[in-house]
């Protein structure tokens, strides 16, 4: 087992935690995750994207430079996982403050509070918290590997430092990308109804769903131009890229979405204690948001220049308490969607605490070639049942005792 302050691509400051079978790379600037690898034979593959566009010049944001081209310092830095507060969308004013993208946990550098913590019989941990800002939410952030895991586990604790409630959402923007991701994926997770974002938003000129379109499978979303198309293949590029939110029921006890890449005999999996579970102290996650970016944005920095292709293939597999990828004022406007609650309530003095699981690995056989149709909760397990009706068993905390015990 293996933790270290190191320096990656475009020499930004990270920590890397690393043992047999599993390696996760944790930026400070923006909480990026832009590496979650599991090894296959002797070589690592890595299931997080890292953009064409990322900037790896290793200059610090410069808006009178970089602006015209990355449009937003997010887009600077951004790639694979990294958390979202209090604000799940596009940057916009609310109430006396202005959110970026994405919300603070996604703009700001996180400091590390201690040296990487190594206890050979049971983990690897990194603690770091956010410098404090106009806005009251204190941040502080546990990464943890568990010996004969293959799973990233990270702890997400807010605090309302001011004096009233305020409103807020909270999500995990994995987006997976190549050598994992490929064309003949399957997506999965156990929502019961889908949604597809009203228009008005930045899916207008990219996407070839139905506005507000509605169905309870991923197989037969309705399209803008008529008919149904199945979303759960991953098909490759297509030129569009399109939103699609579903539901976590409100019954379940553990909320979990994945990819499977039956190809490379890959799981890239998340889970998060469900609706019927979670404390009240615990933050819930009330949605399973899915990015498809096919090839749908010819504009930069997506596109080398405004008008040619899209160079970009990745998915998003988010999990988060939002409205849609709209935003906190929106979600504050539309409280509900699928009868889920968009935005949260944080009292004045109060805290609250996201536990969330990332497993990445491999699987024999051909239980899960055609994908995840159900999760169940083991003896420090986690049991995957394909469609094929076979099961397999991965370790994992799901009960997240270890993460809630530092």
């Amino acid at each position: 087992m293996k933790g270290s302050n190191i320096r990656e691509a475009g020499n930004r400051e990270a920590v890397l935690l690393e043992q047999e079978n599993i390696r996760v790379l944790i930026d400070a600037d923006k909480g990026m995750i832009p590496e979650l690898s599991t090894r296959k034979g002797d070589a690592w593959v890595n299931a997080h994207w890292q953009p064409w566009f990322r900037a790896n010049s290793g200059e610090s944001w410069d808006a009178s430079r970089h602006e015209p081209f990355w449009k937003v310092p997010l887009l600077y830095d951004i790639a694979g996982s990294f958390p979202c507060v209090p604000n799940f969308g596009p940057d916009h004013r609310m109430d006396s403050y202005e959110l970026p993208p994405h919300g603070f946990t996604a703009r700001q550098k996180w400091t590390q509070d201690t040296p990487v913590c190594l206890e050979e019989n049971r983990g690897i941990a990194l603690s770091s918290t956010l410098p404090r800002g106009e806005h009251p939410f204190a941040y502080k952030k546990t990464d943890l590997l568990l010996k004969g895991e293959n799973v990233h586990y990270a702890k997400l604790e807010i605090r309302n430092t001011g004096s009233r409630e305020e409103p807020y959402n909270c999500g995990w923007h994995n987006t997976c990308g190549a050598p994992f991701l490929e064309s003949g994926c399957l997506i999965d997770n156990n929502a019961e109804q889908y949604a597809v974002p009203p228009e008005g938003g930045e899916f207008d000129p990219t996407g070839e769903l139905a506005f507000e379109g509605r169905s309870e499978s991923l197989e037969q979303m309705p399209l803008r131009r008529g008919g149904s198309k199945d979303m759960r293949l991953v098909e490759g590029p297509s030129g569009y890229t399109d939103f699609i939110c579903g539901a976590v029921p409100s019954r379940c006890e553990l909320g979990w979405s994945s990819i499977v890449n039956p190809c490379q005999k890959l799981i890239y999996l998340s889970f998060f204690t469900g609706p019927s579970a979670v404390s009240e102290e615990e933050i819930p996650l009330y949605f399973y948001d899915l990015w498809l970016n096919y090839g749908g944005r010819d504009y930069q920095p997506w596109a080398v220049q405004d008008g040619q292709s899209d160079q970009t293939f990745c998915l998003g597999a988010e999990n988060a308490t939002g409205y849609f990828a709209n935003g906190l004022a929106e979600a504050v406007k539309n409280p509900t969607l699928m009868g889920n609650p968009t935005h949260l309530i944080l009292p004045a003095g109060q805290t609250r605490t996201n536990y969330y699981g990332t497993l990445f690995q491999g699987y024999e056989g051909d239980a899960l070639d055609l994908g995840i149709r159900s999760v169940d909760c083991g003896e420090g397990e986690l049991i995957l049942t394909g469609y094929t009706g076979k099961s397999v068993s991965v370790k994992a905390e799901w009960d997240f005792k270890t993460l809630k015990s530092i």
